[in-house]
């Protein structure tokens, strides 16, 4: 298939549905450049970077097709040699696993953990001439969902993107986990670059560098994808680890952070409202997804109009993917829609009964018929 025939495409109504978000670095065509962020005077937000027509098909079969998608966070910092020695002890597994260095080092021995720690640590003091209070190191997980690929592939991908990402500016340091549901990598970043720069990713970085990962990936044969969510059609965020790691600390304290609770609450508030409002982020994602949905039907609607066989499948795929996007509502709003349609049927129910118990019954109305005994 060439080009030509994947021109049918509405490449600019995709990018925009695939957009990343600004801020940060973007990918353009193998490369990095760095972006000013949208709005506060910045000039708006950035386009995203166009893909030729046939990498813009190949994105689009590997989302409709619910390619799997990569998973990069960013896990901690750590402050000062003795914290970043701690950290290095636990992603070694206290010597127990392999750590590879930036510079090719094969690391067991914790002793020479601790030496790289200090000298981290060292040259970030060095460098802070105002002795400012900031993190010396960064951590990262990198993964796959369980069961879609190797851990072999993913620790040779996490090196890759690492050298193409951080060798030469960033040490880092790179640790494998076999030891849980699934495989995944500890990539430790120094916050001090030799050259000056400071380490502090944004929210395009991280976008970023999810696509990064899933190029090196999809180079080792594995179908991987990096998309936004709101790319595949879901609004409601997901929650947070440190959202879950602050509400289990205030359990253990005695209070009482529950975040379904705290939803359940603005929910009834909604729901019980004489004159309710949404809020303008609940607005924007519903007009949001409204041009996603677009841009894919516009997609599919182009394919199907081709007549080859191979274009009407995935018009069909691109279809069921549409279909079973979830409503763009957020938590709070579908648990107010699920309050009030139990409201309804409660009312509704009540009325019928109030009805039932006004009407006579069938034995009362044949007693009320019946004639005096004297009259029979």
């Amino acid at each position: 298939m060439t080009e030509d025939d994947d021109g049918v495409l509405p490449l600019p109504s995709l990018m925009e549905a695939w957009r990343p978000p600004t801020g940060g670095k973007r990918s353009l065509r193998g490369g990095t450049l760095r972006i000013r962020s949208g709005g506060k005077g910045r000039g708006g937000s950035a386009a995203a970077p166009m893909l030729s027509p046939a990498e813009a098909r190949a994105k689009l079969e590997r989302i409709v097709r619910k390619a799997p998608e990569v998973m990069v966070k960013i896990s901690g910092k750590q402050r000062g040699a003795t914290h970043l020695a701690e950290h290095f002890g636990y992603i070694s597994r206290h010597g127990k696993l392999e750590v590879r260095s930036s510079e090719g080092e094969i690391i067991t021995d914790e002793k020479r953990l601790k030496a790289i720690a200090a000298d981290w640590d060292m040259l970030d003091q060095a460098m802070n001439a105002f002795g400012k209070e900031r993190p010396t190191s960064m951590s990262m997980v990198l993964s796959m969902p369980g069961g879609t690929t190797d851990a072999a592939t993913i620790h040779d991908a996490v090196q890759a993107f690492a050298r193409v990402e951080f060798e030469g500016q960033f040490s880092y340091m790179v640790a494998l986990h076999t030891d849980t549901a699934h495989p995944h990598v500890h990539l430790t970043v120094a916050t001090q670059g030799a050259d000056g720069a400071r380490f502090n990713p944004r929210k395009a970085d991280l976008h970023h560098w999810r696509e990064s990962f899933a190029h090196e990936l999809r180079q080792r044969g594995i179908a991987a994808e990096a998309t936004p969510r709101r790319a595949r059609g879901h609004v409601q965020k997901r929650v947070r680890s440190p959202a879950h790691h602050l509400e289990a600390r205030t359990a253990g304290q005695g209070r009482d952070l529950d975040l379904n609770r705290l939803i359940e609450e603005r929910a009834q508030a909604f729901a019980r409202s004489q004159n309710p409002e949404r809020r303008v982020e609940d607005v924007l994602a519903l007009g949001r997804q409204k041009q996603i949905r677009g841009a894919y039907a516009e997609a599919a609607a182009a394919l199907a109009a081709t007549g080859k066989d191979e274009d009407r499948a995935l018009a069909e795929d691109i279809a069921g993917f549409v279909a079973d996007m979830p409503a763009a509502v957020s938590r709070r709003l579908e648990r107010a829609r699920e309050i009030m349609i139990a409201d309804r049927s409660s009312a509704a129910a009540d009325s019928r009964s109030r009805k039932s118990d006004a009407l006579p019954s069938a034995e009362s109305d044949k007693d009320k018929r019946k004639p005096p005994d004297r009259e029979r």
